[in-house]
């Protein structure tokens, strides 16, 4: 019995609905058919096509009929000398996040005489469509009623129930609809269908239009029922075009045809509207073309290709709000100037932000609030200056600050949970402090520090898929896919140094020179493996080299790069000095795959580094700033942090800018993370930079580094 209210309900809403497929709406002063399709959810196209009379031109006090898209309505506003969208905020009484979810390319700026919708019209409202009686309403509505055509059966199929059968399978595979095969066999709007039951489906004559109340929730969640069509895939056609045809969005084309091949093979059939069908000739207006979107290409491309700006691009393609893909076929004006956009090295997320909903993001980091004694300021200062990892921790959390402040000035707002993990390999706190909590609905987390605590949290909350990022360590994981590696490993800066020295080894002297040592092994064999013609110079026991053994490996014909791997500042303080004294004389160039703090000690002079030119792989990006006038110029995020913290940031406080900055930019240019990183590109901030890519087994790395070269003049200098 519940079930046939249910369908009696839903039939109800459903004779309602196609009642009321279209609004008409009064012309008032100044408007234009742009503007009340912006008011509407709808296209321009679409109002054309049931108003043909309307492309000459409309005046005030006529009546348009306007098809339903969601049942909403917008207040508009024609963007003034002057306006801003925090200026619109408070006018409308409204908040700038309302404004760039309603106008996406509102982050880019706005511009004299851009149409904005600046929030909804409520239904009380006497300037909605349905608040007030106008005159010739009821004419202009009647003249557009579609009156469904029954369609007309030709013969009945017996079907007998097979085991675990469902009706809503017998539906598809005869393509007829569920409802279709109830009407014909009664005692099924009560009854459950099951194994050996003998059942009536009907065939319908193929001329014949299946109309059928299909509900569509549309992107605010409300709903509309429409008369539907079938429609044959043609060639070329891709469901951007079919959707914008139609006057629907590519969400409700999916909603319609759940079961559609994702191919988008030719000759499918799939389900449309038929009512506002706009064919894609009447959709181009002089002077436009269709132009066909190709890989890689984005929306700043197109703008620099066609020299339009971003408000006319939208104007003539309002579905690109959905975002833009490749083979989606947009109108753009005819004879723009074709520029090569070459795809650059670098990702500029910042250009393409669409999704403008809250982000949830969780911090996890150890502060061990539990053991600070805040009543004895000394005791807790010390505690402080002797506790690295709390450092670390708040360094990183001082940095995200930041990040969340300036994503708001992006349009992204952001609610950040804090969580205290104490302390490390403390497994079973992790797991009460994430069953204390919920983090179904959390974007991404990260944290915590420690390597052991952040495999926890993935496995954990492996059943929501949220992506753990891992903020210090430079340990991947092989166990989980939400497992996120921010940090290059040293495997990694190896490879990079290596990759570098190997392209142009030919014509030079190639000298290793490895501390003894297990702990050096590895990269020793790795560096004779990959320059086997490359001569190894001999340590004596306590890691001393003599300079008649260094003589033995160095030539005086050709240039001699020499790599160092050593963390012994002893041994660091004889080899180095060595080479300085013989690098004009024999042409002599240094690399490293880990500067370590050996290379920092005061008995290793900066100027022999500069002399010897080391080459060293870096994840931060490490430059000496500039000084104008004996002024030091820092970037606007130090000097952000300096006026929130009164001092510059370290490399931790960066870090946690960078990461939480490209964390909310790629969560704000896509639906989730995981399409986040999917991105061709590398993304670049302060010091650091992020190119992130799927481990066979096991979650994602970023393999993006730095090449670093000390310069003559002292200076550090990204190489690549």
């Amino acid at each position: 019995m519940k079930k046939f209210l249910l369908f009696f309900l839903l039939l109800l809403i459903g004779n309602t609905a196609i009642a009321q497929q279209y609004k008409s709406h009064t012309v008032a002063k100044g408007e234009n058919v742009y503007r009340i399709a912006k008011r509407y959810n709808t296209t321009p196209e679409a109002i054309y096509k049931i108003n043909p009379t309307a492309k000459d031109g409309i005046k005030e006090g006529e009546i348009l009929a306007i098809p339903v898209v969601d049942d909403q309505e917008y207040k508009t506003h024609v963007v003034e000398k002057g306006d801003t969208v925090y200026s619109l905020s408070k006018k409308y009484n409204t908040t700038q996040e309302t404004i760039y979810i309603l106008n996406p390319e509102a982050v880019n700026g706005i511009n004299l005489g851009q149409i904005l919708r600046v929030g909804k019209i409520e239904k009380k409202d006497q300037t909605a469509i349905d608040g007030v009686s106008e005159e010739g309403k009821d004419s202009v509505l009647d003249s557009l009623k579609v009156i469904p055509e029954e369609p007309k059966i030709i013969r009945f199929i017996t079907h007998k129930v097979k085991r675990k059968e469902t009706l809503y399978g017998i539906a598809q595979k005869y393509k007829v609809t569920v409802e279709d095969i109830k009407k014909q066999n009664k005692r099924l709007y009560s009854e459950q269908i099951k194994k050996k039951d003998k059942i009536r489906i009907p065939v319908f004559a193929k001329e014949s239009v299946v109309t059928t109340p299909v509900a569509v929730d549309s992107l605010d969640t409300s709903s509309r029922l429409t008369t539907t069509t079938k429609y044959i895939v043609q060639p070329k056609d891709t469901r951007y075009g079919i959707a914008r045809r139609h006057g629907i969005t590519i969400t409700q084309l999916e909603q319609l045809n759940p079961a559609m091949d994702p191919d988008f093979p030719i000759g499918m059939e799939i389900t449309v509207p038929t009512t506002i069908f706009v064919s894609l000739k009447d959709s181009i207006q002089p002077g436009f073309e269709l132009y066909k979107v190709k890989p890689k290409e984005t929306i700043f491309g197109i703008l620099k290709r066609t020299g339009i700006s971003s408000d006319s691009l939208f104007n003539m393609n309002p579905y690109l709000r959905e975002g833009l893909k490749a083979g989606m076929v947009i109108t753009i004006p005819k004879d723009t100037i074709a520029i090569d956009m070459s795809q650059g090295q670098y990702l500029d997320l910042a250009s393409k932000l669409y999704n403008f909903k809250p982000k949830k993001v969780a911090v996890m980091l150890p502060f061990s609030l539990d053991t600070l004694n805040f009543e004895v300021i000394k005791e807790t200062e010390e505690y402080l200056k002797n506790k690295q990892s709390l450092r670390i921790a708040l360094d990183l959390y001082s940095g995200i600050l930041i990040a969340v402040d300036s994503a708001k000035t992006k349009g992204i707002t952001t609610e950040l949970n804090v969580y205290d993990t104490k302390k490390n390999n403390n497994t079973s706190q992790i797991k009460e402090l994430i069953r204390q909590n919920n983090f179904e609905n959390t974007d991404a987390i990260i944290g915590p520090l420690y390597q052991n605590n952040l495999e926890t949290v993935a496995s954990e909350l492996k059943k929501y898929d949220t992506p753990i990022f891992s903020p210090a360590s430079r340990k991947e994981s092989s166990l989980y896919d939400n497992f996120f590696q921010t940090r290059p490993t040293n495997v990694m800066l190896q490879d990079r140094i290596i990759s570098f020295v190997e392209k142009d080894s030919t014509d030079k002297n190639v000298i290793i020179i490895v501390q003894q040592g297990k702990k050096h092994e590895k990269i020793k064999e790795k560096l004779i493996s990959k320059f086997p013609e490359a001569k190894v110079a001999r340590i004596e026991e306590g890691n001393y080299l003599y300079e008649v053994h260094l003589n033995k490996v160095l030539v005086d014909n050709k240039p001699n790069w020499v790599f160092i791997e050593s963390s012994d500042v002893a041994m660091m303080s004889n080899v180095i000095p060595l080479l300085n004294a013989k690098a004009e004389s024999h042409k002599i160039t240094l690399f490293t795959s880990d500067k370590n703090s050996a290379f920092d000690d005061d008995n290793i002079k900066n100027e022999y580094l500069s002399k010897l030119h080391l080459h060293y792989p870096s994840v931060y990006k490490e430059f000496d700033q500039e000084e104008i006038d004996g002024v030091k110029q820092v970037t606007p995020f130090a000097k952000r942090y300096k006026k929130e913290y009164g001092a510059y940031p370290n490399n931790w406080a960066i870090r946690g800018f960078d990461i939480a900055y490209d964390i909310l930019m790629r969560l704000g240019a896509a639906d989730d993370l995981y399409h986040g990183v999917s991105f061709d590109g590398t993304t670049e901030y302060v010091e650091n930079k992020f190119s992130y890519t799927k481990k066979i087994l096991g979650g994602y790395y970023n393999n993006a580094t730095y090449l670093i070269k000390f310069d003559d003049d002292l200076k550090l200098t990204v190489v690549e």
